[in-house]
């Protein structure tokens, strides 16, 4: 089976951070509340130095969409801001789906920038509250963009930590390289350098390490590469591990990399090369990551 991939999976293999749909959603509405709010800001202050008014065309969208009679714009502040604050924290939660699926960082959050733009302009084209963007003056579209790329990106930003798993390693839009990118390889796999054994670590490994006919273990050493969704400076990092089969080494690998990680076995390691990496094919579950495997 060499060639498929190996995820690591919290419910078969570690027990990890509560991830179902109603903490995605708590976190999504959290993350659209905080991009709301940067967004709200950016609106006064540009406010205050062009002197640009209110926009009720939130309230004329809301008001249409329930059906409600027409009344002055003074008298549609609380419709105004309820569809302002509402439309931006319920689409938070797309993001935070978005974070969670490993689409994170700055591409990730234009892509959501232009779902924030398409579902205003769907909403208020459809209810007649607004016109379409083309027809608006320069300044106006440019202000626009320039608030809900605001919204955009600290939703982003904050689904992308929320995302995380409490490691602090993602980052929002940039990965380095070079010597930064070669420190954090060392340090995902920090722990893997040792070996890692079952829980239960008696019965199985007596089980799995059963002398052959020539006195030597089951175990076998493979090369396998490891990914991080999202983290271009942790892609295809090649790690050594020992295993019983090329699926158990895919899972111990994926397992060592992390949450979301996965790994490839691309091929099984030569006794002439076991020697030279000096693996020990007893220490089963060893996953070790050297600077560089030229495998």
């Amino acid at each position: 089976m060499t060639g498929s991939r190996a995820r690591a999976d919290g419910t078969r293999h570690r027990t990890e951070r509560a991830a179902g749909p109603g903490a995605t959603l708590v976190r999504g509405l959290v993350a659209g509340a905080a991009g709301v709010a940067a967004m709200t800001l950016a609106e006064k202050v540009e406010q205050r130095l062009t002197g640009r008014p209110n926009s009720f065309v939130p309230a004329h969208t809301l008001r249409r969409l329930l059906g409600l009679p027409p009344r002055p714009d003074r008298e549609r502040v609380a419709l105004n801001w309820t569809m302002h604050w509402g439309q931006g924290i319920a689409l938070g939660p797309l993001r935070m789906l978005m974070a969670e699926h490993g689409m994170q960082g700055a591409v990730a959050s234009f892509l959501f920038l232009n779902v924030r733009l398409a579902s205003d302009q769907t909403l208020e084209n459809l209810t007649g509250a607004g016109a379409p963007p083309w027809t608006w003056p320069r300044d106006e579209q440019r202000t626009d963009l320039l608030h809900k790329a605001i919204y955009a990106f600290v939703t982003g930003a904050v689904a992308d930590r929320l995302a995380q798993d409490g490691d602090g390693s993602r980052r929002h839009g940039y990965a380095d390289d070079g010597a930064g990118a070669s420190a954090r390889r060392q340090d995902l796999f920090r722990e893997a350098d040792r070996p890692r054994r079952d829980p239960d670590a008696g019965e199985r490994r007596r089980t799995a390490m059963r002398p052959s006919a020539r006195g030597e273990a089951l175990n076998r050493a493979y090369g396998v590469r490891v990914s991080v969704p999202g983290r271009s400076d942790l892609a295809d990092v090649p790690v050594l591990v020992v295993a019983g089969d090329e699926e158990e080494a895919m899972i111990l690998a994926a397992e060592a990399a992390g949450p979301r990680a996965q790994a490839e076995v691309f091929r099984e390691l030569t006794k002439a090369e076991i020697r030279e990496h000096r693996l020990d094919l007893t220490e089963r579950g060893s996953v070790t990551a050297l600077p560089v495997l030229a495998l």
